[in-house]
């Protein structure tokens, strides 16, 4: 539920907020569920890029490269020995 509420406000602040609040709610979701960032990097990408802005969807790119990151971390979080 929470997970669901968060994806529900971070593709919400795509469009209301500037863009370090939605990826700041990204992040926070994908710390659930990991392609949430990727999930709103391409929706961000899909709402705002422009083909002769730039070559590279850079919300996209950004929003994979917080998925790997958050998905080796979860793995090490998971691991610990503290809990």
């Amino acid at each position: 539920m929470t997970t669901g509420i968060l994806l529900g406000l971070s593709l919400l602040a795509v469009f209301f907020f500037p863009w370090p609040f939605a990826a700041v709610l990204a992040i926070a979701a994908s710390l659930s569920e990991p392609l949430i960032a990727f999930a709103v990097g391409v929706f961000a990408d899909a709402v705002y890029y422009s083909i002769h802005a730039a070559r590279v969807p850079y919300f996209t790119v950004g929003g994979a490269l917080v998925s790997i990151v958050i998905v080796f971390v979860r793995s090490r979080l998971k691991s610990s020995p503290v809990r």
